[in-house]
């Protein structure tokens, strides 16, 4: 498996509303696994691909520490950064919620933060990120998922190119909706 970054929009009443109802707030930070019905998979992958399905829903797979690199040059995803919002927050985010992820909390950027993330990533185009891919550099950082064997190359960067432009869009289209993106370690 491994540790995998997912995006929920949500609207800022819809915020509201899981703050006080924890319970429900679940469905939004990926499937619940005591829903499933582990007899029977076929039940179990549609459910799945009905999650991946929403667009108010995006994964960014284990390519999250790659884009982080690439993005801010800083290989550290602790706090004491010297990183500046809106960089910081594409993938650590900003405030932690009170619901707990498999790693730390679920986070969320405000509306405003939406937007500045929305414009900074409409400024990076994939070319641009090709440009900033250094396979020695990510080896020498240890960017997760560290590809074995040989580490890093030009084939390894490459899911993360092709998704780019969806977690543009996802950003974009939660900026132009005045949504709350949250944000989740598992």
């Amino acid at each position: 498996m491994g540790i995998t970054a997912t995006y929920r929009r949500v609207t800022p009443q819809e915020f509201s509303e899981l703050q006080n109802d924890p319970e429900a707030a679940e469905s939004f930070f990926g499937p619940d696994l005591d829903s499933f019905d582990f007899s029977n998979p076929k039940a179990m992958l549609a459910k799945f691909q009905e999650q991946e399905a929403d667009e108010r829903y995006f994964s960014l797979e284990k390519e999250w520490h790659a884009l982080h690199f690439l993005i801010t040059g800083d290989s550290s995803l602790e706090g004491d950064t010297q990183l500046q919002p809106p960089y910081c927050n594409i993938v650590v985010g900003d405030t932690p919620t009170q619901f707990e992820a498999t790693y730390g909390f679920v986070r969320y950027l405000a509306p405003e933060e939406v937007r500045a993330v929305a414009e900074l990533l409409s400024t990076i185009s994939v070319e641009e990120l090709r440009r900033r891919f250094d396979p020695a550099a990510f080896n020498a950082a240890e960017i997760y998922p560290n590809p074995r064997p040989g580490g890093w190359n030009e084939e390894e960067i490459e899911p993360l190119l092709e998704m780019y432009p969806e977690l543009v869009e996802f950003f974009q289209k939660a900026a132009r909706d005045g949504n709350i993106v949250l944000l989740s370690s598992d």
